[in-house]
This record gives structure tokens, C-alpha cells and sequence, in this order.
């Protein structure tokens, strides 16, 4: 049962692992295999609209209820596919008891 036990924390802390990276909005920065010595950040804080290739076209909107429409269906998804690991989950600790009961007996 302790076995059980085991996989089934590692299973969690996985799924956990999964959701949560992605949530924590910490991006790994890129690296390339041949400098890895130096890393240079650039920064851009304006630019100058009178530079030659220099758009004033404004940049895209982003719609409030939109977002939250798409936050809400993601949530939603997740809970459906926790919801699907959950079952599964039981579904097997339900069918290695019923294994292990009728080992015990015979």
C-alpha cells in the first residue's frame, strides 16, 4: 500500500508541477549552446517616431471581458481534465484493493 501511496504523491506533484509553471509567469531565459560565457539584456523603453522605419500605428487592443471569457474557459478545462485524473485515479485504487481482496481470500 505504501508503493501506492508513493506513486500516487509523484503523480500529484506532477500534475501540480505542470499547472503551476506555466501560472507563475517566470520565463526561463533562452540560452544558445555555443555563448553561454555572456549574457547581454536589452531593453527598449521608447522609440523615437521621427527615426525612419519608426511605426506610429498603435498597438493591438486588449478587450477586458475577453480575456477574462478565455481565463474562465481555461479554468473550466482544467477542472474537467482534474476532474477525468481523479476518476482514473479511484478507479485504480479502487481495482487493486478488489485485486488484493481476492488474493487474500483464495
Amino acid at each position: 500500500m505504501t508503493r501506492l501511496r508513493q506513486v500516487a504523491v509523484a503523480a500529484v506533484l506532477a500534475a501540480v508541477t505542470m499547472i503551476a509553471a506555466p501560472v507563475s509567469g517566470h520565463a526561463m531565459p533562452e540560452t544558445s549552446a555555443t555563448d553561454t560565457s555572456a549574457r547581454v539584456t536589452t531593453l527598449v523603453v521608447a522609440q523615437d517616431p521621427s527615426e525612419p522605419g519608426a511605426s506610429t500605428e498603435p498597438g493591438p487592443t486588449i478587450d477586458p471581458a475577453e480575456s477574462e471569457r478565455a481565463n474562465s474557459a481555461k479554468t473550466r478545462t482544467n477542472f474537467i481534465v482534474g476532474g477525468i485524473a481523479l476518476v482514473l485515479l479511484l478507479t485504480v485504487i479502487w481495482g487493486r484493493r478488489v485485486r488484493t481482496k481476492r488474493r487474500n481470500a483464495a
